[in-house]
């Protein structure tokens, strides 16, 4: 059961989810259920669709539990398409930019059938900005909150904090990724990986002080949550199993907002 929870992006939904609710929390506006319902749902249809689009265009027969993450799926998109028409048009504009972004992300063309994410050096950067623009900018926008300098500081530091979770992922993954996509563990080493992680981790902690909202125990919130990075940053490793990254450094957003939540 755990299997299929993980393997049908539910979980990494959640976690998106958690960061919309970690930006409802700084920029004080009232909880949108669609837009909450439709990022994870978009999320887990998009993770979906990035991991089994090639296997099954290879695969006639599908295993049962492949086939209730396919329906799982239908009914996500069903469920986006629903929500992306009750949604503000300038909404629906950031929706359909990143959704064409994720399409070139999946979806081989040109003359060398390459799609984004095969592109050496390039896939950490369009998750990142995918996540930011999905959990910072699309809820703000939504609500028509004023884009200010603070809406910039806010995307940067959800930025900062998705390339962290995917060099971790990366840590683990070294051995077993393609080495033609150079990823930064491949090119750096693991050790540097992680002292790249570090001083990101320095970056997030700070800008999180240029956000137009404070709160008493912001600080507290901000040390446990850097020092649960850095720990799993120190231990990861490339014989560490899946549920290390796909379980416990995914739930990393899920661990900010209940932090947030429970630290007032």
């Amino acid at each position: 059961m755990l299997d299929w929870y993980l393997n049908s992006s539910i979980h990494v939904a959640i976690s998106t989810a958690a960061l919309v609710g970690v930006t409802n929390w700084y920029a004080k506006l009232s909880l949108d259920w669609r837009v909450l319902i439709f990022v994870f749902c978009a999320t887990m249809c998009s993770y979906n669709i990035t991991k089994y689009y090639d296997y099954l265009k290879r695969n006639d027969h599908l295993k049962k539990t492949l086939i209730t993450i396919i329906w799982l799926t239908v009914a996500g998109l069903l469920i986006c398409a629903y929500y992306f028409y009750s949604f503000k048009l300038r909404s629906q504009l950031v929706i359909l930019f990143f959704a064409f972004l994720n399409f070139l992300y999946v979806i081989p063309i040109g003359k060398g059938k390459k799609n984004l994410r095969n592109i050496s050096g390039i896939k950490i950067y369009i998750v990142s900005i995918c996540w930011g623009a999905v959990t910072v900018v699309l809820p703000l926008v939504e609500a028509e909150a004023p884009i200010q300098w603070y809406v910039l500081v806010a995307f940067i530091q959800r930025f900062i904090l998705t390339l962290i979770l995917i060099l971790i992922f990366e840590i683990i993954d070294a051995k077993a990724d393609d080495i033609k996509l150079r990823t930064v563990p491949q090119v750096l080493g693991v050790q540097k990986t992680k002292i790249v992680i570090y001083i990101l981790l320095f970056f997030f902690f700070i800008l999180d002080f240029f956000k137009r909202t404070q709160y008493q125990n912001q600080v507290l919130v901000n040390l446990i949550l850097v020092a649960a990075i850095i720990a799993m940053t120190y231990f990861a490793r490339y014989d560490r199993q899946k549920y290390y990254t796909i379980f416990w450094v995914e739930a990393i957003p899920i661990a900010w907002l209940v932090l947030i939540n429970i630290i007032k």
